[in-house]
């Protein structure tokens, strides 16, 4: 703000101040900041540059504060403190321990259990998808022989399947059945 007024004095005496001839009226207002405006009252309104930024800034730090850095900082000081590290023990007989319980921390153990997925159940999702990868480079190698074996005995131009749905054939059959059952065996196309 202060610097918009101090800005428009000097544009105002560079630009407007060259020119001679032209009639225009231009009131010079002198603001003074530690000075209060001269008016029918005591009561003044000191103009200050807005602090609009910087209580925005107070009021997020603070939100983000109480709602982020609190609640985390809590949960990490009662699981350090009062849940501790896993110790090593002896596994019972009988007994297969699951995937988190392998990790030291608590709060890892907790991620590992409720966010992250099981190492076996990875392993196995990848080891589907490389099993589907080898599956289509088969077909797409016998694809290539296909085609090849069809360029050299000139078979068709190319292959596929049409597929043949049993609802036509069954009204084909069925008026087939109609029109015999109605003019008989002897039905031929050339009498008139």
């Amino acid at each position: 703000m202060v610097y918009l007024s101090i800005s428009r004095c000097f544009i105002e005496n560079t630009l407007f101040g060259n020119r001679k001839g032209v009639a225009f009226l231009i009131q010079r207002v002198k603001f003074s900041f530690n000075q209060p405006l001269l008016g029918g009252h005591q009561r003044t309104f000191a103009l200050t540059p807005s602090r609009f930024q910087w209580h925005k800034f107070k009021d997020m730090f603070h939100f983000y504060v109480m709602m982020g850095l609190i609640p985390v900082g809590a949960i990490i000081f009662y699981s350090n403190v009062y849940i501790g590290p896993a110790q090593l023990a002896q596994i019972p007989p009988n007994y297969c321990p699951k995937h988190w319980e392998y990790h030291r921390h608590p709060i890892t153990r907790f991620i590992a259990h409720y966010i992250h997925n099981n190492p076996q159940q990875d392993y196995e999702k990848f080891m589907h998808y490389i099993d589907e990868e080898q599956q289509k480079i088969k077909l797409r190698a016998l694809e290539k022989t296909v085609i090849k074996k069809m360029a050299e005995r000139h078979d068709y131009q190319a292959y596929y399947y049409r597929p043949v749905y049993n609802k036509y054939i069954r009204i084909n059959k069925r008026t087939s059945e109609r029109l015999y059952n109605q003019m008989g065996d002897d039905y031929s196309d050339d009498e008139e």
